[in-house]
């Protein structure tokens, strides 16, 4: 079966690495990508900025080890077409590659918001290996602004301070990570953030993006009417699913390419999954849920029986030192109880909503290593009740109990 994979990022490449290495059927199998570099951790790119880590620790996959087991690797030649009658894709370079079977991992783009001014050469995305090149060789202090307060926006600001620019995050939102963190522990955050020289415009966002004589962002605009200089703006407000390509070859697009729990799209011999496809009415931007539709593409393509469910996804920010864990719901309503620690000298923080003696979310702060555990919990929906004087304090204080 000719399996045609078009992108080459997390989702499309580790698809490829588990239909040559984990799969009992036989595939050709060739992976297409825009890029120039493929098959990398996207995840690792904020590390990457902040000198963390070098490029060897960015491989995802083995693409020599992929090569020797007959995977065929296109990278810098996107696809440009789809001729879905005669089951082909057109390159880029004109190359015509054949199918039987063609998935998209097209992933998704910035979000680059209709600000006035916002179509600049710097104004950029941070999304790709390319654009952390391109900020590594930013001459030193630079004055940046980050447009989004979000996980992706925070991490770029951390990396960017960390290699000697001046840089502000404007967030929407009165707090940090409105959809992980409350409050509390959002304050938290910002107060270790703005200690490493981090400056926040909370509430804000730029109204616009004013122009020096080359065409380049040389001020932007508050909400208030205020103006500051700016060498670059780093947009992380969000990601769009990449669905250009899908909608040219006629398929079902609303948010993203819709897919069933098989992961077909709406032509039977067309598949998605990773941030370009939408199954019942959700996106994915977390690594775990793509992992699962990954597992069951392989399954289906291989002829077996196997079905995508979404379940609850934990979100973990780790930066610099700070840990942050949140799942579930984290604003309780009249009917929850919410139980909460803080220790602010020590930089602790957990706070837990409880509903019909069920955990239904979490938010931890500093120490994290409960969160795995608490997670388990909303999962497996174990009752709580017999413990609720103790599970603000972790699985140890716990455990004689559950058991």
């Amino acid at each position: 079966m000719r399996v045609v994979i078009i992108g080459a990022g997390m989702a499309g490449s580790k698809l490829a690495e588990e239909l040559a290495h984990n799969s009992n059927a036989e595939f050709t199998i060739t992976l297409i990508g825009e890029e120039a570099k493929v098959g990398y951790n996207r995840i690792m790119l904020s590390s990457l900025l902040a000198q963390e880590i070098g490029d060897q620790d960015m491989p995802l996959v083995d693409l020599v080890k992929m090569q020797q087991t007959g995977v065929k690797i296109l990278a810098d030649d996107p696809v440009v077409a789809i001729a879905n009658e005669r089951k082909q894709v057109v390159l880029s370079s004109g190359r015509v590659v054949e199918y039987d079977k063609l998935v998209f991992a097209t992933g998704s783009r910035a979000n680059i918001l209709p600000i006035e001014g916002a179509k600049a050469d710097n104004v950029m995305g941070f999304r790709t290996w390319q654009d952390v090149n391109r900020m590594m060789a930013l001459p030193v202090m630079q004055k940046v602004a980050v447009v989004g307060g979000g996980l992706l926006g925070l991490e770029a600001a951390v990396g960017l301070v960390k290699r000697g620019h001046q840089v502000t995050v404007f967030h929407r939102s009165g707090h940090l990570l409105n959809r992980q963190l409350d409050r509390a522990a959002a304050s938290l955050l910002q107060t270790r953030l703005e200690s490493m020289g981090i400056e926040f415009c909370l509430a804000d966002s730029p109204t616009q993006f004013i122009h020096d004589e080359s065409g380049l962002v040389c001020q932007l605009q508050h909400g208030d009417g205020q103006q500051r200089p700016v060498d670059l703006v780093i947009m992380a407000a969000g990601i769009v699913p990449e669905t250009q390509l899908a909608e040219q070859a006629g398929l079902a697009v609303q948010k993203a390419i819709l897919v069933d729990a098989q992961m077909t799209t709406s032509d039977a011999d067309i598949y998605a999954l990773g941030e370009c496809c939408e199954f019942e009415q959700q996106t994915f931007g977390l690594v775990a849920p793509i992992w699962s539709q990954i597992k069951v593409l392989t399954q289906v393509l291989a002829g077996a029986v196997a079905n995508f469910a979404i379940v609850p996804t934990p979100t973990k920010l780790k930066v610099s030192g700070i840990n942050l864990f949140s799942v579930g719901k984290i604003q309780p309503d009249t009917q929850d109880a919410c139980l909460v620690f803080a220790d602010v000298g020590a930089n602790h923080y957990r706070k837990l909503v409880v509903n019909d003696g069920l955990l239904v979310g979490a938010i931890l702060y500093g120490n994290v290593a409960d969160g795995s555990w608490y997670f388990q919990l909303i999962q497996n929906k174990t009752k709580v009740t017999d413990m609720l004087d103790r599970l603000i304090f972790g699985e140890a204080y716990c455990q004689s109990l559950v058991a």
